[in-house]
């Protein structure tokens, strides 16, 4: 009998004893999760015995569905990366681990080695459901050599951009965004609001403050750059765009940024990368602000290894790990990795000191759009109201003043619906 006990307490110990394997979601290419799994395997799973199991899933709408439907059947990984500003709105669901309130100070300690505006999305009353990775920011690009040859100054504020464009539209070139921040859309909408001084909602988070007449003027004057300026009015190619010479001021994403340096050779020593335009402030200064957005990860409720994902993070989001990661994308893959630890993200060998300094300045004035409930949702009313005024001609102030509105009674709703959720906050400040 007393062998047979012991045999049982040695197999209970064992199955105790056994390694934990903890599963990711990753929205990256394959290409990119095996160098991932070769530095876990390298580095992570020898000092810890831990396994790390890296599944691929989609990006956009089909992620958020397929978080949305994991949890609702609580068929969770342990880790997922997604979206910027998600990481609140699954919390509130209840399907997320609140990392602060489970690991405290260490917490504390990896959300502070990322750049403080791309951590904006992410703060919420005292609430911990995410820890950045990486992040795409808005850069701006320049020929120079056409710039030269023309004897155009670069542009650093808005003014200057007002100034210049009836002259190179006069050469048949124009300035030109090559993604969704500068084309009527809410990103640039915020960038405007940003630049003069404004949040998108109140210091409560209860209501937006776009019908302020300090949105208002930002939302108009950043819709007469298509109105009265002629700025096109939808994204362009980035690479034959800027390659033709057609527009030699492009206003566009970090990842334009290798597709550039590696895949137009013709134009080495041709462009630059400068800071977004601006706008004045009354002590002279210029305001850079423009969109930022991360790439965080979260834990699941559901995970039976949270310890173990939680020993993952504290390793993965150390300056020297997303250091050599980032190396390893651009040696392998030629892609451009930007690490959200400021530490490794300021030490990239492989990146130009010039360019290098003007993206790292371009960071630290960049900013994130903050968590408000029902806000997420609600920006597409700012989108119709710029597509209202540049595509229909209606009037700017109308126009953002019903999208407040609309976007003030969707963001009551939400609050209603999380009422006991909002108590709880409000019992932690």
């Amino acid at each position: 009998m007393t062998k047979i006990f012991l045999l049982i307490l040695i197999l209970a110990l064992s199955v105790q004893a056994k390694p934990a394997t903890i599963e990711i979601w990753q929205a990256s290419m394959e290409e990119s999760i095996k160098i991932m799994k070769t530095l876990i395997e390298e580095h992570f799973t020898p000092n810890t015995g831990i396994e790390v199991r890296i599944n691929t899933m989609p990006g956009g709408t089909e992620q958020w569905n397929k978080v949305l439907l994991a949890m609702a059947t609580n068929d969770t990984p342990d880790l997922a990366i997604i979206g910027s500003e998600w990481p609140l709105e699954f919390g509130i669901r209840g399907g997320l681990v609140d990392m602060k309130a489970m690991f405290g100070q260490e917490y504390d300690e990896l959300f502070k080695l990322s750049f403080p505006g791309l951590n904006q999305s992410l703060d919420y009353y005292k609430t911990g459901f995410g820890l950045n990775v990486s992040f795409g920011q808005t850069l701006t690009y320049y020929r120079n050599d056409i710039f030269a040859e023309n004897g155009w100054g670069v542009p650093r504020s808005w003014d200057d951009v007002r100034t210049l464009l009836p002259k190179m539209q006069a050469k048949k070139m124009n300035l030109g965004s090559s993604v969704w921040y500068l084309i009527p859309d809410w990103f640039g909408a915020y960038i405007f609001m940003w630049q003069n001084g404004l949040r998108e909602v109140n210091t409560e988070r209860t209501k937006t403050t776009w019908d302020s007449p300090e949105a208002v003027k930002a939302f108009k004057e950043f819709c007469e750059l298509f109105t009265k300026h002629n700025v096109p009015k939808e994204s362009i190619p980035f690479i034959s765009s800027i390659s033709s010479g057609d527009y030699p001021l492009i206003v566009g994403i970090s990842w334009d940024y290798s597709n550039l340096y590696l895949g137009a050779p013709n134009l080495k020593g041709k462009w630059e990368l400068c800071l977004t335009p601006g706008t004045k402030q009354k002590d002279g200064t210029i305001n850079h602000s423009a969109y930022i957005g991360g790439n965080p990860y979260v834990m699941f409720k559901g995970s039976k290894n949270k310890e173990a994902a939680w020993e993952f993070l504290k390793w993965w989001l150390q300056p020297d790990i997303q250091k050599e990661y980032a190396k390893r994308q651009w040696d392998h893959l030629n892609l451009i990795y930007q690490p959200a630890t400021m530490e490794a993200y300021n030490s990239l060998s492989f990146i130009p000191e010039n360019h290098l300094k003007v993206m790292n300045e371009q960071t630290k004035a960049c900013k994130a759009p903050l968590f408000a409930l029902g806000l997420v949702v609600s920006q597409r009313y700012l989108t119709n109201a710029a597509r209202s005024v540049v595509i229909g001609n209606a009037n700017p102030e109308t126009e953002m003043l019903k999208a407040a509105d609309l976007a003030n009674q969707e963001m009551a709703r939400k609050q209603k619906e999380y009422t006991r959720f909002i108590n709880e906050l409000n019992k932690k400040k």
